[in-house]
């Protein structure tokens, strides 16, 4: 181990200098460490030691509170609703990773990499780089503020299955232009004509509806019965729907509330 150990004056006590600094040069002295920010392990000289989980320098905006990449971030993630599928800062639905969690598990570069090349079902944003490395920051910094909140949700992970894709009201009806997570039957449709409908019916999927507005069950049947009584320049077409087939649609669509049991209602 490679380190700088100096004696205050009028003191025994040492203060330890971070090895890292035997190779970089400081940049923020405010910071009593390096690993503040950027992780790693400053207490070796070999390297391999000293990098690992390291976070470069555009990761580490989170650590700086009211930052302007945190700022743009914490603005990305609302505008995008993120929380539509995961839990952030505590807030959010379960149809996805809870992203509270998500940094003790992978890497900055690796949630970086995720959003730029999306996973099934997950929606493409078409977000640039420095978009991106911003909504990083802000997942980052959810999870270091979030606390155990974040940490008490449980995922429930499906397993596809062709027959009950095929008898599924939204697969069938919907499927073919849209896509939706759902808690009971997973990941639903194959269609991206369609805006992705994930948490279509929660407080955190965007206001899309007339007047910006958000979405309900009644707002959902009007629009289906004809979208273009209530969008003039609407591209979809009217649904028609068997005896008690939209029930079942809701209750594939229905999510639900954050302090009710995950299993509830199965």
């Amino acid at each position: 181990m490679v380190g700088v150990f100096i004696l205050l004056p009028g003191s025994a006590v040492t203060v330890r200098q971070s090895s890292c600094l035997t190779c970089h040069k400081s940049h923020n002295t405010e910071q009593e460490s390096c690993v503040g920010c950027h992780r790693g392990n400053d207490r070796t000289d070999r390297k391999e030691i000293a990098h690992h989980d390291i976070i470069t320098g555009r990761f580490t905006h989170f650590t700086i509170k009211g930052g302007p990449v945190m700022e743009r971030g914490k603005k990305l993630v609302d505008v995008l609703a993120c929380r539509r599928c995961h839990i952030h800062g505590g807030k959010g639905n379960r149809l996805a990773i809870n992203l509270t969690r998500l940094s003790s598990n992978t890497a900055p570069q690796g949630i970086f990499d995720s959003v730029k090349s999306p996973v099934l079902f997950m929606p493409n944003f078409y977000c640039d780089d420095m978009q991106i490395t911003a909504i990083v920051n802000a997942i980052l910094d959810g999870a270091d503020s979030a606390g155990a909140k974040g940490r008490k949700t449980a995922q429930v992970v499906h397993f596809e299955d062709e027959k009950q894709s095929i008898k599924n009201v939204f697969a069938k009806q919907c499927g073919s232009c849209h896509k939706a997570l759902s808690e009971r039957s997973g990941g639903l449709g194959n269609g991206d004509i369609g805006p992705n409908l994930s948490g279509l019916l929660s407080e955190y999927y965007p206001r899309t509806y007339r007047y910006a507005s958000p979405w309900t069950p009644d707002k959902l049947k009007k629009w289906l019965e004809n979208p273009r009584n209530m969008r003039v320049n609407a591209r979809m077409k009217p649904m028609r729907f068997a005896a008690g087939e939209f029930d079942q649609l809701m209750e594939t669509m229905r999510i639900n509330s954050e302090d009710e049991p995950l299993f509830s209602k199965r």
